[in-house]
This record gives C-alpha cells, structure tokens and sequence, in this order.
C-alpha cells in the first residue's frame, strides 16, 4: 500500500508537465518584469530539475540521456569550478563571493541540460516565447519613450535610452536585439507550414529591434548583419531553386536597413560618438570620464597587465575592481575607471575574453572558449544533419543564440550580468535539450 501511496504522489510528471510552461514564461518576461516574474520563475524550474533528478535517482532507473549531454553539463561545470579554483587563490573574500554568486546559474546549467533532455521537452513553446520576448521588449520601451524620456533630457540633458524593467540599457538592448534576430528566423521557418504565425512572428521582430535601438547599445546592433547572413544560409538551404530571390530580397533588406541607419539621428549621433571616441583615444590619464570607449580601452589594457601577473587563473574573481583602483593611485590608468559610478569604479573589464584572462587566466579563458564553441558545434551540427526544416532551424536558433553571446562579449563582460548570464543558461539549455531530443527521436 505505501509503494502504491508513493506512485500515486510522484511528482516527476507535474515537474515535467510544468517545466516547458516555466520555459516560455522566464523568457517572455526577462526584459519586462525581471525581478516579479522572470527570476522566480528561473529559480524555480532550477530547484525543479533538481527535484526532478534526485527523483528519477531514488527510482535507480537510470537518465535517457546519451553521452554528449553529459559533455555539455560537464563543459557548464568545469566553466564554475575554474571561477571557483579562482576565487579560492584570494581566500574567498567578500568581493570574491559576491562574483561568484553570478556562476550559481551555470552551475544549475549543469543539472538543467539532462533534465530537459531527460523529459524531452518539444519545440512547441520555444518561437511564442521568444516573440513575447520581442514584442514585450517593444512595447516597454516605447512605453520608456513617451513617459520617461522627456523628463530625463530635461534632467540631465543626454538622451534618454529605454532599460527595461532592471533599468540596465546594455543588456535590455542586447536580449532584445537577439530575441529579435530569432523572430524572424521563427517567421521564415513558419512562411511554408503556419503563415499567420509567420506574420505575428515577423511583427514581434520589428519591436524588438525597436526595443534594441531605442537603448542605444551598440554593441547589440553587431548581431544584425550576423543574423541575416545566418538566416540568409537557413532560406538557400530551405529553398535551394529560389537563390537568385533570396540574394535579391537579402541585399534588399540590407540597403533597406543601411537606409535606416543613415535616416535615424540617434544611431546616426551613436556610431559618429564611437567613432570619435576610437579616434581621440590616447593611453593613460588623459581619457576623460564618459569617454565609453576610451574607458574600455583602458580596462582592457587593465586587465592585460592584471593577467600578465597571474596568466594560469588570474588574479581571483571579483579582484578586478581592486586592481583598477591600484593602477589609477600609480597612475598607469586613468582615473575616470575609478571614477565611475560615484568612486566606486568599474567592477569588470566590459568584455567577457579579456575579463576571464584577467581574472581567471588561461583556464578561465579556456572554459570561457568551450562555454561557447562545444554548444555552437551541437548546433552546428542540427543545422546541417536535421532531418526537417523546424529541426534544422532550432540548429539555427542555437547558432544565432551563441554568435549573439560571443559578439555581445566582445563589448560588455555579459555574462557576468545576472539577467544575462541566466538568460543565456535559459535559451542555452533549452535549445541544446531540444536539437538533442529531436535528434534522438528521430535516430534509427
């Protein structure tokens, strides 16, 4: 009778039932309620798969999981144990255990990947999730610019740039330019089978790239000529006798949106700001604060010296901020890095390479590279040997998801940013367990 009491309440089958639904709403709402819904709901499907595993362990049946996926939780772990080899060289102080709680989502990135594998989740929720995403993006900026703008200017006389719900404008910008690029990767694979999905996908593109420009982050627009060329491959591919159209229709939309950048003052006064700041840029205390570029560029050169000091796992996570504050007392970097954010200085090196070298050295560097490029060739793979257009494109998806990463660090120290290191462990894990579900189904 108890063995019967304990099937009746297993919870593995609610946990499973409810883990794609957890999916979709953690990413809708990651730029438009962060802290009301996305967080407890990522949190929530974390503890869930854990749930979940010591479950299906208790039962001794063993996970219908192959090897690769536990190459992929291992990749996710080896990435938070180096971070933690790293921060134990400095004793785990305080500054070294505030960073590392932003490694806790790769670390449950690490039981994620075989629970949803195990459950076999469907892509069915993935292309509505990621246009609410978009369209959510959208709409809260425009709700930004007609409410919050004109006070700002009047304020602080800068430009106002739309931030999302956690008021942060660089990463708002880079999760809605990729939920963009997505989108419409979504609509041209729904042209064919479901056109009114198609259409609605395609609309939640366009506020998205709104949502993107309107917070001025340049480093996110980088994603969009990577996502036509991508999606440009994914049409030659699908539809191998209308090349000649797809070229036409892809060099179109590109005049069309160099047309855009040239019309719109604010891209138009971002870029020529950039370009200034690139030109002017002299090494040591001459870059002024508020200099962007300058300040990187200074960070970087920072950061190379830290890792110069310690090159095999850098100087400890969270020790940069201390690092900069030395080099600017001798005078070796400008003063405006420990200026910033009133005197308490940039705490990270705004580009995810150089910071991991810094402060995790070679090994951190390499976990960093193998995060990246083991998830893109599983995609990769998807891509070119799916069996059908929806499985090749979330091969695409996956591509799109980690070129957008790899070119948001190159400007920004991303993933170090909670709402977009688990943003990326969200769609990373999610799209990985699919393309490795659909490639078990459908396997001999």
């Amino acid at each position: 009778m108890l063995s019967n009491l304990r099937t009746r309440l297993d919870a593995k089958p609610l946990i499973a039932a409810l883990a794609p639904l957890l999916l979709a709403l953690a990413t809708a709402t990651v730029t438009v309620a962060y802290y009301e819904v996305h967080g407890p709901t990522l949190h929530t499907l974390m503890l869930l798969s854990l749930v979940w595993l010591y479950l299906q362990s208790r039962r001794g049946a063993p996970l219908a999981i192959d090897r690769l996926t536990y190459v992929l939780s291992g990749i996710f772990l080896f990435y938070t144990l180096i971070a933690i080899l790293s921060a134990g060289r400095t004793g785990f102080n305080t500054d070294a255990l505030d960073r590392l709680e932003h490694f806790s989502y790769f670390l449950a990135g690490v039981f994620l990947i075989p629970f949803l594998v195990a459950i076999r989740v469907r892509p069915v929720w993935f292309w509505p999730a990621i246009a609410l995403t978009a369209l959510f993006s959208g709409l809260y900026a425009f709700w930004e610019m007609q409410f919050l703008s004109a006070a700002f200017e009047r304020t602080y006389g800068i430009d106002y740039r739309a931030a999302g719900s956690k008021g942060k404008q660089i990463p708002f910008g880079d999760i809605a330019a990729l939920a963009a690029v997505l989108s419409a990767l979504g609509a041209c694979v729904m042209f064919d089978s479901r056109r009114l999905w198609s259409v609605l996908l395609f609309g939640a593109a366009i506020f998205g790239l709104y949502a993107s420009i309107a917070s001025g982050t340049r480093g996110a627009w980088l994603v969009f000529p990577t996502a036509l060329v991508v999606i440009g491959v994914y049409l030659l591919r699908q539809y191998p006798t209308h090349r000649r159209g797809i070229f036409i229709a892809l060099t179109a939309l590109l005049v069309v949106g160099g047309l855009g950048v040239l019309q719109s003052e604010q891209i138009r006064t971002r870029i020529a700001v950039a370009v200034s700041e690139a030109r002017s840029y002299s090494p040591g205390v001459v870059v002024r604060s508020g200099d962007a570029l300058g300040e990187r560029f200074e960070m970087w050169r920072a950061a190379r010296m830290a890792y110069q000091e310690h090159p095999w796992l850098g100087i400890g996570v969270g020790q940069l901020n201390a690092y900069f504050k030395q080099a600017a007392d001798h005078q070796l970097i400008s003063p405006a890095i420990i200026a910033f954010n009133n005197s308490e200085g940039h705490t990270h090196a705004h580009n995810d390479y150089i910071h991991a070298l810094a402060t995790r050295g070679l090994l951190g560097l390499t976990s960093l590279l193998l995060l990246y490029l083991v998830p893109l060739g599983v995609f990769a793979r998807t891509a070119i040997t799916g069996t059908g257009a929806e499985q090749r494109a979330l091969g695409y998806a996956g591509i799109l998801t980690m070129l957008a990463y790899m070119q948001f660090s190159l400007t920004d120290s991303i993933l170090l940013m909670r709402i977009t290191a688990g943003f990326f462990v969200l769609l990373c894990c999610w799209l990985l367990a699919l393309c490795l579900s659909q490639t078990e189904t459908t396997s001999p």
